[in-house]
C-alpha cells in the first residue's frame, strides 16, 4: 500500500509533540516524514512549537516572539507528558540530528520566509522538505524564493480556487480528514495534486483514510498506522 507516513509533530501521541524526542521515536517506528511546527523567537532563531505561546507545552509562560532562545531553553517542553529534560528545538538542530535519516514536512506559524529558506539551504534540505502552511501568503513567499522546495496549503476545508493554486506552483494539499472522501481526493489528484489528510489517529479513522487513496496520512499514532498498512500488505 503506498502511502507517506507523516508523523504528527512526531511521534507525539506517545512522547511530548515537537520535541527531539518525538522526532527520534518517529524515526524508530518507520515513519516516512516528521510534521513539525515553526515560530520565530526575538532574536531571529528559527524554533519548533506549535502554538505562539509556550504555556501549554512547557512549565513557562510566554509569546515565543518576545523571548531569545536562551530564554526558551529555560523551560521543559516534555515533563506535561511525562518526559522531563525536552526542550524546545531549533529547527537547525532537528536538521542536524535527524535530517538525514527522514524527511520534514514544516509548517509555517509564524517567521520569516527568507530566513527559513536560508536555513533549509544552509543544510542542503530543499528536496527533504515540503513547506506549508495555513497562511497562503506564506506559501507565496516560499514559491518565490525557492521554485524547488515543494510547497503545500494546510486547510480544514477543500480551498476554493484550486486554479489559483496551480498557477502558483502549490503542488500538495493538507486537508482535514473528516472534509475528505474517495470521490472528493480522486478529483484532487486528476488536478494534479498531492493529497495529505490530516489528523487521523484511530484504525477506523486511518482505514477510512486510506480507502480514499490519499497519498500521505498525518497521523500522531505512526505505530498504528504502521501495523494497518502491514496487515493490509499482507492479506
Amino acid at each position: 500500500m503506498n502511502v507517506i507516513i507523516v508523523a504528527h509533530r512526531g511521534f507525539s501521541g506517545v512522547y511530548p509533540e515537537n520535541t527531539l524526542l518525538a522526532f527520534e521515536k518517529a524515526v524508530e517506528i518507520g515513519a516516512d516524514f516528521l510534521e513539525l511546527d515553526v515560530h520565530q523567537a526575538k532574536d531571529g532563531n528559527i524554533v519548533v512549537c506549535h502554538d505562539a505561546t509556550i504555556d501549554r507545552t512547557t512549565n513557562g509562560s510566554g509569546y515565543i516572539k518576545e523571548m531569545d532562545y536562551s530564554e526558551l531553553l529555560k523551560w521543559d517542553a516534555g515533563s506535561w507528558k511525562g518526559y522531563p529534560g525536552e526542550k524546545i528545538p531549533l529547527l537547525s538542530n532537528v536538521f542536524r540530528k535527524i535530517g538525514d535519516r527522514i524527511k520534514i514536512f514544516i509548517e509555517i506559524k509564524e517567521c520569516n520566509p527568507p530566513d527559513l529558506i536560508s536555513l533549509i539551504k544552509e543544510f542542503k534540505m530543499e528536496r527533504r522538505v515540503v513547506v506549508g502552511s495555513f497562511n497562503l501568503e506564506y506559501v507565496k513567499q516560499v514559491r518565490n524564493l525557492s521554485g524547488e522546495i515543494c510547497t503545500a496549503l494546510i486547510s480544514s476545508r477543500i480551498p476554493e480556487d484550486l486554479d489559483l493554486l496551480i498557477k502558483l506552483g502549490v503542488r500538495q494539499l493538507s486537508i482535514e480528514f473528516h472534509h475528505l472522501n474517495k470521490g472528493i481526493v480522486k478529483e484532487l489528484v486528476g488536478r494534479g495534486f498531492i493529497v495529505n489528510a490530516w489528523t487521523a489517529d484511530s484504525p477506523e479513522d486511518l482505514k477510512r483514510c486510506l480507502s480514499y487513496g490519499v497519498q500521505f496520512l498525518t497521523t500522531n499514532r505512526p505505530d498504528i498506522l504502521k501495523e494497518i498498512i502491514q496487515e493490509e500488505g499482507d492479506d
